[in-house]
């Protein structure tokens, strides 16, 4: 091997190295901290909340940090962590699927109560909206996710049953159904 092929090697080497390093990964950087809240139907979704660190967090977020991702299946599942996983020179936000239509329907308004399966992780309160409410709303307006769904979170159980009451007073109870996860609760023996 020659002396300019060397260096030649040695610069290409240097180059690759840096260009990897330049490279990041959601999942190392804005992911790193998530959580998989479960269905509480099998026509409900799943959501992967992530916990957006502090120097990216703020204003648009559950409780000015979390990032909640609505997944219908284990295929979106199994896309969206992929997604997370891929190189990438900047960061972007986790938005893949945000603006996918669901690809479930209903026909009655359903409020669907999510438990933190981890300790000091939000409740979640999602929405799953019929055709006949989405449709008064215009698309522009970026009201629900994937079309379909209204996300809140909540630190504490009591605060999302005071929410979840004041949008049955709104609607009136005959026009929603109510789902609770079926999270296991430790107790005291």
């Amino acid at each position: 091997m020659t002396i300019p092929s060397i260096c030649l090697r040695l610069l290409l080497t240097a180059k690759e190295h840096h260009r990897k390093t330049l490279l990041m990964r959601l999942i190392d950087e804005l992911a790193a901290r998530r959580l998989y809240y479960h269905r509480p139907l099998p026509t409900l979704p799943d959501v992967l909340l992530i916990d957006i660190p502090p120097r990216f967090s703020g204003g648009g977020l559950a409780l000015g940090r979390y990032y909640p991702v609505i997944l219908e299946s284990l295929a979106e599942m199994h896309e969206f962590e992929a997604y997370l996983c891929e190189p990438r020179m900047t960061l972007v936000a986790p938005a893949l699927l945000d603006r996918r239509p669901s690809a479930l329907r209903t026909n009655d308004i359903i409020f669907a109560r999510y438990e933190p399966q981890a300790p000091n992780w939000p409740w979640l309160l999602i929405c799953f909206w019929p055709q006949s409410y989405t449709a008064m709303v215009p698309p522009s307006a970026d009201t629900f996710a994937r079309g379909s769904y209204t996300i809140d979170a909540y630190s504490t159980e009591g605060q999302l049953t005071d929410a979840q009451l004041k949008l049955l007073g709104t609607l009136g109870p005959e026009h929603a159904r109510t789902v609770h996860s079926g999270g296991i609760r430790l107790g005291h023996a």
